[in-house]
């Protein structure tokens, strides 16, 4: 890049002067008592506390609360590490609600208590209470300081001389007060940020961070910093020469309060030739006295040598252009606040000059039937959900490519092969009112694509995330307006990028049917219930059908048949007149809409020239009672799912999921928070990273492998569930969940010569749909489980699994497992009878004499088997086979709702010829067993 560029526009700047209060003139209030205890961090004495902070006004604790009142007073410190007078809390919370800044020396900040009473100071337990109303949920530990290297951040303009700890901590902090949307999965406000000021590193990785800065922007605690030292300090903290310098230099950058200071282009990507505008953004707590300017170099990222300097003004609003690079590929923006002759902050962003041809250069991504392709080679996925670290989920409105840059080269120098992005908020921002997206939007994408390729990383873009925006509409399936402006949104992105080879596409994230999210339950618009009324007429014609499948007088369902209420998704609803068997019909209703929905958006996609990979990303209610992939996996390349709740049942969450022919990966996986009674989250990090490592182990048990969800935690949201997932703190520490992936990503390395098409399982475990999609799913549900669990764990024996509507696809396996049916459709009945009669073998566990309406039907008698269905009322009993009892037993649960067998010949276990195969029939339904053992015993035999 040339330099003449740049002198042809230098600013020449006159900066407005702001008062401004130094440390040295400020008012810091150090809360010392003597006999006060120290917590998780050494004590330091009166006279080291006193030397630390010759010229700042040290009180009691009764002198603390008319101390922090005063306007004066900016700073409070709190040498005690985690101990803090319990007190004084109300009058320090009211400090911070104003703005004021915070030192705390040690420990986890206000997790001990202290009180004090005739005897002295006694610290109370360990508690969030105090926390969390200053947004930290937890601490969690980290590594001390022995084997690591001290780093100071580079992006901060302080340099702290070395110190020792035996383990610090890292909050687990919400930077968001409020919700920009009032639909679950919203992004927060950007209302606060956190720096490390120190890292603890090894092998270049970040471990420990024992001293931060949170900085409140707005929404709460505006204009205050916060310093914290989250470390168990060793003894010599305190009396190493350099001990009062350093937290003087701490007291100073705290007194500053909280400061914003960006520099951005306004696109994060621009043509050849095209001038490049830049906006500089600057917001502190305590404008300045004195001249402030912004020292801005731009550089091509590989060329920094070739670097260009601009003076800005900090306070202009309108962006300054620079001439067109001479170059394409990364340039980078290296921007200093300086206050009088000090650089007082850092940014770093930086943009990409178009360049087509190596966007278009990467990898071939493609799938099988089992596994992912990168130019032909099959490879285990082990990935990640990436979007930045700076902003989460907005970062298209925030897009910065140099984080971008730093953050996949770490990806990248993890090992792992894979990213999973796109838009789970704010749609009305990315398009217009047809839904055509801006031009901005795109370049975005284009940016973090080209930041992709530069890595080696493929791509999973997803649209939607729960529910497709409406984007003025009604319905978000149905109404026509809504889903062409949707069809308008995607074909238009994927036809700007439909040649980019290491790109695929996820239509949405984790859908729902209706605005009801993760249930099954009608929107209750005028269009559903127009295209619900349709539905019934083409499948029942006849309405005294009709009325005979849902139990009702046939003038019940004369003209506008009204969608079901919420009493008939209840199993009691029955015994207050509303029965529920229209819930089937409304279950299958609703997975062809979505079905429909997904094939619309496919053939757009086609329609446009793309073959990139399709696909949608459910989450585990896919395979429990919402949008299931047995119905829209026909539509997409391979289906997914995503494993976060149901950790006890990890290998079914996988099995279920995939659909026969087709490739399975999960696409998101990680940790939910759990907590106990008292707030205190239940499993540390260890305990977390390996649960992680069992959920990624069985993604690859007839899976193509795993995402884990997500690269950076997300703290811009207001839900404390969702802050603490993932694998690198605001911090910027990692995680040992973060050695989990490494570990995965070396293994899947090793795997790509051994992928080849697996051996197909000799059992399928065949699920009743019928009985999932009624009220008593659950049961169903249950009966799966425990198959797997007895088929894989006490058996060892590999399965595979058909779904009710897969029946075609079953193939030829050498047994088939209906577990606990109770009811199933006639289609599927007479599917398996098909398969028994090529030669297949068929066990089924209990009674299977009803439909989907739950109306009897005669399917053993049907086999000439004598036999009745009666209530099962009994705790204990045994099936006998070959002579071998084996003993079962049923909880109040199941003799209350469950049915079982009476062979006329008091024999519990029958095996029937069936044209060239055989059918083993059980009289009681053994997955529904208070223990697993007698499936298990069964399923030997």
């Amino acid at each position: 890049m040339s330099k003449a560029w740049l002198s042809a526009i230098l600013l020449l700047i006159v900066l407005k002067p702001f008062s401004f209060s130094t440390a040295q003139t400020a008012s810091v209030v150090v809360f010392s008592e003597p006999g006060f205890p120290s917590a998780d961090s050494s004590l330091p004495s009166p006279d080291q506390i006193s030397a630390a902070f010759p010229d700042a006004k040290l009180v009691h604790a009764q002198e603390l609360g008319e101390a922090l009142i005063s306007p004066a007073s900016r700073l409070l410190v709190l040498p005690f590490a985690s101990a803090f007078p319990e007190a004084a809390w109300t009058d320090i919370q009211r400090f911070v609600d104003r703005g004021g800044n915070l030192l705390v020396i040690g420990g986890r900040p206000f997790t001990r208590s202290a009180f004090h009473d005739a005897k002295g100071w006694h610290l109370r337990d360990y508690s969030v209470r105090f926390t969390r109303a200053l947004m930290i949920d937890q601490y969690e530990p980290t590594p001390g300081s022995q084997g690591l290297t001290f780093q100071g951040n580079p992006d901060l303009p302080l340099e702290l001389p070395h110190f020792d700890w035996r383990e610090a901590f890292s909050p687990v902090i919400r930077l968001s007060a409020v919700d920009l949307y009032h639909r679950g999965g919203a992004a927060g406000s950007l209302d606060a940020h956190v720096d490390s000021i120190v890292w603890g590193m090894k092998d270049g990785r970040k471990l420990a961070a024992p001293v931060i800065e949170i900085d409140h922007l707005r929404n709460g605690f505006d204009g205050g910093r916060w310093v914290f030292i989250c470390a168990d300090l060793t003894p010599e903290f305190w009396s190493l020469p350099d001990a009062a310098q350093r937290l003087r230099t701490l007291s100073s950058r705290a007194l500053l309060g909280s400061e914003e200071f960006s520099v951005r282009p306004v696109f994060p990507l621009y043509v050849p030739g095209e001038p490049v505008e830049v906006k500089v953004a600057w917001h502190a707590a305590q404008p300045s006295s004195s001249a402030l300017r912004a020292k801005i170099a731009i550089f091509p990222q590989d060329r920094p040598s070739e670097r260009s300097e601009i003076v800005a003004d900090v306070s202009s609003t309108e962006p300054f252009v620079v001439p067109a690079p001479s170059g394409k590929g990364l340039y980078i923006i290296d921007a200093q606040l300086i206050y009088g002759n000090e650089v007082r902050a850092r940014y770093r962003s930086g943009f990409w000059i178009r360049d087509e041809a190596y966007l278009r250069s990467g990898p071939r991504l493609s799938v099988n039937s089992d596994y992912f392709e990168r130019d032909g080679k099959p490879f285990a996925v082990v990935g990640t959900t990436y979007m930045s670290s700076e902003a989460q989920r907005l970062y298209f409105e925030y897009p910065n490519v140099y984080v971008w840059n730093q953050e996949l080269g770490d990806i990248q120098t993890a090992g792992l092969n894979m990213l999973r992005t796109g838009w789970w908020t704010g749609w009305d921002k990315f398009c217009n009112e047809n839904g055509e997206p801006y031009e901005w939007t795109l370049r975005t994408l284009e940016a973090y694509l080209m930041t992709a390729r530069k890595h080696d990383l493929p791509v999973q873009f997803n649209f939607f995330a729960f529910l497709p925006d409406v984007l003025g509409g009604v319905n978000p399936y149905l109404d026509q307006e809504a889903v062409r402006r949707q069809r308008t949104l995607i074909t238009s992105v994927v036809a700007r990028f439909r040649d980019v080879p290491f790109l695929a596409w996820d239509f949405i994230n984790e859908p729902s049917i209706s605005q009801h999210l993760w249930t099954m339950r009608p929107n209750g618009d005028p269009i559903e219930l127009s295209a619900w009324n349709e539905w019934l007429n083409k499948r029942y014609p006849d309405r005294a059908a009709l009325a005979a499948a849902w139990n009702l007088p046939v003038s019940t369902v004369q003209g506008t048949i009204p969608l079901p209420e919420e009493i008939e998704f209840q199993q009691r609803g029955a015994y207050v007149g509303h029965n529920s068997l229209k819930v089937y019909d409304f279950y299958v209703f609703a997975q062809e809409v979505f079905a429909n929905w997904v094939r619309g958006m496919r053939d757009a996609v086609r329609n446009i020239g793309s073959r990139q990979l399709i696909t949608v990303g459910q989450d585990e209610g896919g395979i429990q009672d919402r949008l299931s992939p047995a119905y829209w996996g026909q539509y997409v390349d391979f289906t997914t799912n995503h494993s976060w709740w149901q950790n006890d049942y990890i290998l079914w969450d996988s099995l279920l999921a995939k659909q026969p022919g087709e490739a399975m990966l999960i696409q998101e996986t990680g940790l939910q928070r759990e907590l106990d009674m008292d707030e205190i989250a239940r499993r540390d990090p260890d305990h977390e990273a390996s649960l992680l490592e069992r959920k990624v182990a069985a993604a690859f048990v007839q899976g193509a492998g795993a995402i884990e969800w997500l690269w950076n935690t997300n703290s811009y949201m207001t839900e404390s569930n969702e802050t603490p997932i993932g694998l690198i703190r605001p911090d910027g520490t990692e995680k040992p969940e973060a050695t989990v992936m490494r570990a995965y990503a070396a293994f899947a390395r090793s795997l790509g010569d051994h992928l080849r098409r697996p051996e197909q399982p000799a059992i399928a475990l065949v699920t009743s749909q019928a009985a999932q999609f009624s009220v008593l799913g659950d049961l169903q549900l249950e009966a799966q489980r425990n198959a797997v669990r007895a088929l894989a764990y006490h058996d060892h024996l590999t399965l595979f699994a058909v779904a009710e509507n897969q029946l075609a696809k079953l193939g030829s396996p050498t047994l088939a497992i209906l577990p606990s049916p109770q009811s199933l459709t006639e289609t599927a009945w007479q599917a398996l009878l098909r398969y028994v009669q090529d030669g297949g073998n068929l066990l089924i566990t209990g009674p299977v004499d009803r439909d989907e309406h739950s109306h009897r039907v005669a399917r053993a008698a049907e086999l000439k088997l004598s036999a009745e269905v009666e209530p099962l009322m009994f705790h204990n009993s045994a099936i006998t086979v070959s002579g071998r009892a084996i003993p079962l037993s049923f909880d109040q649960q199941k003799q209350n709702l469950v049915e079982s067998l009476r062979f006329s010949d008091g024999s519990t276990m029958k095996e029937l010829p069936y044209g060239r195969g055989r059918i083993f029939w059980a009289a009681y339904p053994v997955e529904l067993a208070e223990t697993t053992d007698a499936a298990a015993a069964l399923y030997s035999y």
